[in-house]
């Protein structure tokens, strides 16, 4: 897009240009999809009859990675592996995450009794199906390969389903997409006489890190005979490659659509000088369980970032201005950082609030702290609260957002600098 601005006294004259949406696409990527191959190096994953699991995986990671950088070169492809390597689960979704990646798509194949057979697509998900829950504690072995698992993975268990409900209750904010993309997936499954088992929940670990729409694609049994070999034949795996690539290619077109990235004419809009509103306006871009750090990958490299704790979730805003424009300005960047359901919202941050206060989070620990111990010190009136083996310590209570914040930048001047604004009911 090229702006020409022409200024005068009493007007600012903008003459916007808009090109084609494919001469756009040819000059840089718009969209990072990052393919991942289950498995890899001395993980064979599940051994069939005429193939192991993480050969298929690559080879048919590669296909389809290959049909898209051919075909749609405004999409950037980045692969969790291209070789039979060995790459821990964590590190798959660092990758993702590390890319700004727009989607994640993780292949595999299926594995159970020999007459088993079919194709489902996951998605992260709370879910009591044993057969979901087992599908997953499959998958989620793997770490059991990696150094040092019980502390990168915090304790998780791939055995117990309550540990693998708890992990998917942390990141559900991309459900929707993910969930597109799946019935996507399995739609074009069914056009090749493919048994479908169809879209399902559970929770994976390489998908419950990664922040953006992702699935996990089972293509099929390969312990089964009939279907194992079809998996491991060329032709099989040209089919399948290319049910997921058409897979793609429409949800590729329901999020350029979304994103507003239609063809339109050359247009002349004048403006007359913007003025400033009473109000300040933010964009909030995301809400989750998880509390992330301003710096934290999830976050995208987004500025100016503030987080207001509501109802046990964090609410993510990121700008902060008087001007309209420059609130459409930072609503764009959001979503070119992948938060296509980004919106403006208006703060009256002088307003008192009705039935809520403020008040200020300090920190989550397992430990059980007394309001006089030194870590409080400079603090008054901290209070303490227990949720789920974690206590919640705050400290503070105001009614308006200004006072908020000034209260918040205070309390990280004492040394807790991952403290939040959270909004409280009253009473």
């Amino acid at each position: 897009m090229r702006v020409l601005t022409i200024f005068n006294s009493k007007n600012i004259i903008v003459i916007v240009s808009f090109f084609l949406i494919n001469f756009s696409y040819s000059q840089k990527k718009d969209f990072t999809l990052v393919l991942d191959a289950g498995h890899g190096g001395h993980d064979f994953g599940a051994r069939g009859p005429y193939a192991h699991e993480k050969n298929v995986n690559l080879s048919l990671v590669l296909k389809v990675g290959s049909l898209i950088e051919k075909n749609n070169k405004e999409v950037e492809v980045i692969y969790t592996r291209k070789t039979d390597e060995f790459i821990p689960l964590i590190m798959r979704a660092d990758i993702a995450n590390r890319n700004k990646a727009d989607l994640f798509v993780s292949i595999h194949c299926n594995a159970g009794t020999k007459s088993a057979y079919g194709t489902e697509t996951f998605v992260l998900g709370a879910s009591r199906n044993q057969d979901n829950f087992d599908v997953a504690k499959r998958e989620n072995e793997v770490i059991y390969l990696e150094k040092d698992y019980e502390t990168k993975y915090e304790g998780f268990n791939p055995s117990s389903p309550e540990s693998v409900i708890g992990l998917t209750l942390m990141q559900n904010i991309y459900l929707e997409n993910s969930l597109k993309m799946a019935a996507h997936v399995e739609e074009n499954f069914k056009k090749e006489d493919r048994f479908s088992r169809g879209v399902k929940q559970a929770g994976f670990v390489v998908l419950v890190q990664t922040a953006m729409p992702s699935v996990l694609i089972e293509t099929g049994f390969i312990s089964n005979y009939q279907e194992g070999e079809y998996l491991a034949s060329e032709d099989g795996q040209n089919t399948i490659a290319k049910n997921i690539y058409d897979a793609f290619i429409s949800y590729k077109k329901e999020y350029d659509k979304k994103s507003g990235k239609e063809e339109v004419k050359e247009v002349v809009v004048v403006k007359e000088k913007e003025k400033p509103i009473e109000n300040v306006l933010k964009v909030q871009f995301l809400a989750s369980f998880n509390k992330y750090g301003l710096n934290a990958s999830q976050l995208r490299g987004l500025k100016n970032i503030e987080i207001i704790k509501s109802n046990g979730r964090y609410i993510y805003y990121s700008g902060s201005t008087n001007m309209r424009s420059e609130s459409e300005t930072n609503l764009k960047v959001a979503k070119e950082a992948g938060f296509t359901d980004a919106m403006v919202v208006e703060f009256k941050e002088k307003e008192a609030l009705k039935n809520e206060y403020y008040t200020i989070e300090l920190l989550l620990s397992p430990k059980k702290y007394r309001e006089t111990d030194a870590i409080f010190k400079g603090l008054n009136k901290v209070t303490r609260e227990k949720n789920n083996n974690v206590y919640i310590y705050t400290s503070g209570k105001v009614i308006n957002y200004e006072s908020a914040k000034r209260l918040l930048e205070n309390i990280k001047k004492l040394g807790f600098s991952d403290a939040v604004i959270s909004k409280i009911p009253a009473g």
